[in-house]
């Protein structure tokens, strides 16, 4: 499509300057690779403070004498909040004093202290709650993101390949610089597209309950894939209701969606069934696109503390693509195909089981425990000029991950939270690379098994020293395994081992209850990509330096807003005839204002800008931005809800030029779009919605980059409509 790709710089690899980079990883000399003493100390040092955390949780008298009337109450309020907390019953999240997470729409939780706990973080956190997302009408689940302050999606246009998106920074192809977890559960394949490529398109839209951006590597529950930010998203699980969405649209859309859950014995089994159905002619030639997902999720509480889960899903996906096209094509008209594109596209298929625990062992002491399966398999079929291939994918993977959390008020305004915990992941993962013709194998060009290992252990703590201080730090070890065998020739060869540890820390000070600031720091790391790590010849380790700071303010009861500086750096190599030479330093920097206005009831005026500076220093690319990473992104926006059930939207999307080739010789101007809703609920159970996309009409390409001597694009759509009716009883 457009002739071979050329080499982009997501695909550069990176290698410290010295022999032991920032995380202690040092290289033997028979190519594999081992802890040095310090991080053999260090790893010793978390292990002991692991099972300390244990002991002293199960040691600590769960009542103590105090003297002091007012840690007493303390003590009350505390033990309120967790009756209020128990793992039955919802629970409303809205950011208070001393908290610098932001929300858009309202949250409703299932365990309101285990959420404040995972979102109550030294840095920049969005959520999006359920109100918000039920009055989006998206093609994938993806799109609810664009919410997000300083995100941008990119369509590839490619109905079951994960999609790319840029946040801080970090033009993630695939996405594969997020790691994203659906219920606690880590989604990141190995090897379907690009190593920790995570598919969005196998969660229905209408299945969210809230979704947690987590912006840059500051929670040390998460390592690989986690370098620009965590996505956790949580689904919806229990209740006694019945939801049905039904969306017809330009080109031929058409969505169906339906949820039913019932609870049973007091209140101590729950089950819900889910299933959607989504279709498209799609706009550009060439373009259709088909996807089935279905749900069913068993849940029973034999104590009020205990919540057992079952949840079993399956996804299939079918899809073509036009293909991508150059500027002349993209100039004279955009919504042609790729001359070579009318076969391409893909098919997936997709199965996985989880189990899931959730004890409160103590009122102060939660377990979160996850283990599961899944397998996959995908082919993607595209000509890039040379010809079709099929780039088939058949993968498995086996996960498990426990966390313990203890809560330990200290006095009336001191308590320390410790989480600790482990993760561990095996994938077996089968690539195969043919030559075709309209999609009929025609011969084999390589059939290659993969193992890869992944097991972590960390360490977290907040300590609120006053009502002024809260101090974080978290500590992180990973181990990396494994081996490759080549099916055609029989050659197998192990993976060199990697030894991982990164580290955390940051402060929030409240200043007063309306004004707060924070600063965090943070290190993380990125493995070579795919079949580079199991290659003699492979790079080392790229590691990273995050850090942060921000402030958050409430100077009035109709006025938030949150500001944060950010800056990233790390050391880029590329492979230059047969070796790896350093590329100089990527340093990714910017800022970041979100503002909320509420002028009036029901009445919400948005808007976040983000100012990137991403550039090379050093190397041949010095002073070069950082392909693809927008220069500024602007949304804007205003929505009213009236008490009558009417309520109207309207969003402004402005994204900046962006390079698309490490020379910054060739660049995309970038776009704006604008889209408007109106809905309206009858009777408290129906709703129906009009969504205006693109209302202007604009041309413009959600993705550009640059290959074969031209830039080339992935047309977006032009002004669509859609209309909705939800019914939710």
């Amino acid at each position: 499509m457009g002739g071979l790709p050329a080499p982009k710089e997501s695909d550069a690899v990176a290698t410290p300057p010295f022999y032991f980079n920032r995380m202690g990883v040092r290289k033997k000399k028979e190519g594999k690779f081992e802890m040095n003493s310090n991080n053999k100390f260090t790893l010793i040092a978390v292990m002991i403070i692991l099972f300390f955390c244990f002991g002293i949780s199960n040691g600590f008298s769960d009542e103590q004498k105090i003297d002091d009337d007012k840690t007493k109450k303390s003590v009350e309020k505390s033990r309120t909040e967790d009756k209020e907390t128990s793992i039955q019953g919802k629970q409303k999240i809205t950011p208070g004093p001393g908290e610098v997470f932001m929300n858009i729409g309202e949250v409703v939780v299932e365990a309101k202290s285990e959420t404040k706990a995972n979102i109550d973080l030294p840095g920049s956190v969005d959520i999006i709650g359920e109100d918000q997302l039920r009055k989006e009408v998206t093609s994938n689940a993806l799109e609810l993101l664009r919410r997000i302050p300083g995100f941008i999606y990119r369509d590839y246009g490619n109905g079951g390949v994960p999609n790319g998106f840029t946040m801080r920074g970090f033009n993630s192809n695939h996405g594969s610089d997020n790691l994203v977890t659906i219920d606690g559960i880590p989604i990141n394949d190995h090897f379907w597209q690009e190593d920790g490529a995570p598919d969005f398109n196998q969660l229905t839209s209408e299945e969210i309950e809230s979704i947690v951006v987590i912006k840059g590597p500051i929670d040390a529950r998460y390592g690989n894939w986690g370098r620009a930010g965590i996505v956790n998203i949580e689904t919806r699980k229990r209740g006694d209701f019945l939801k049905s969405y039904l969306s017809l649209g330009s080109w031929g859309t058409r969505k169906a969606y339906v949820s039913f859950g019932s609870e049973h014995f007091d209140h101590k089994f729950n089950q819900v069934y889910s299933a959607e159905y989504y279709d498209t002619d799609g706009w550009r030639e060439n373009s259709e696109q088909k996807r089935q997902n279905a749900y069913a999720k068993w849940y029973y509480r034999p104590f009020s503390d205990i919540q057992i889960g079952l949840q079993t899903h399956v996804y299939k996906a079918d899809w073509s693509t036009g293909g991508y096209i150059t500027e002349e094509q993209w100039k004279d008209d955009p919504r042609q195909a790729f001359a070579s594109a009318q076969d391409d596209g893909g098919k997936k298929e997709l199965q996985e089981v989880s189990l899931h625990l959730d004890w409160n062992i103590k009122r102060d002491m939660p377990l979160e425990a996850r283990l599961w399966y899944k397998t996959n398999k995908a082919s993607r079929w595209a000509d890039w000029g040379g010809g079709q291939t099929e780039m088939f994918t058949k993968e498995s993977v086996l996960g498990i991950l426990a966390n313990l959390g203890y809560l330990k008020n200290l006095h009336s305004e001191s308590k320390i939270r410790v989480d600790s915990g482990f993760d561990w992941r095996y994938f077996d993962s089968n690539y195969q690379d043919w030559d075709t013709d309209a999609r009929v194998r025609t011969s084999v060009n390589s059939n290659d098994d993969y193992i890869f290992n992944n097991f972590g252990v960390y360490l977290k703590s907040n300590y609120d020293m006053n009502k002024y201080i809260r101090l974080f730090a978290g500590i992180r070890h990973d181990f990396f395994s494994g081996n490759t065998k080549n099916k055609l020739t029989g050659d197998k060869r192990d993976m060199d081992d990697y030894n991982v540890t990164t580290y955390k820390g940051g402060i929030i000070g409240n200043i007063s209850d309306r004004y707060s600031v924070y600063a965090n720091i943070g290190t993380t790391f990125t493995l070579p990509r795919k079949e580079l790590k199991y290659a003699e010849n492979h790079p080392d380790v790229n590691d990273l330096l995050f850090r942060e700071i921000g402030v958050k303010a409430n100077p009035f009861d109709w006025l938030l807003l949150r500001y944060a500086y950010f800056y990233s750096d790390e050391d880029v190599v590329a492979f230059v005839a047969g070796d790896y030479v350093s590329q100089g330093k990527a340093i990714r920097k910017g800022h970041e204002l979100e503002i909320n206005i509420f002028p009036l009831e029901g009445l919400t005026v948005f808007t976040a800008l983000t100012l990137d500076n991403s550039k090379f220093d050093g190397g041949p690319n010095d002073g070069n931005w950082v392909t693809s990473v927008p220069k500024y992104i602007w949304n804007t926006g205003v929505q009213y809800d009236s008490k009558f059930g009417t309520g109207a939207r309207l969003w402004y999307r402005d994204v900046g030029k962006w390079y698309t080739d490490t020379s910054n010789e060739h660049n995309y101007k970038g776009y704006n779009t604008a889209d408007f809703t109106i809905y309206h609920t009858i009777a408290d159970k129906w709703t129906v919605s009009l969504d205006i996309k693109n209302i202007f009409n604009q041309k413009y390409a959600e993705f550009v980059g640059f290959w074969s001597g031209s830039n080339q694009y992935m047309s977006s759509n032009p002004r669509g409509f859609y209309v909705s009716l939800r019914y939710n009883m």
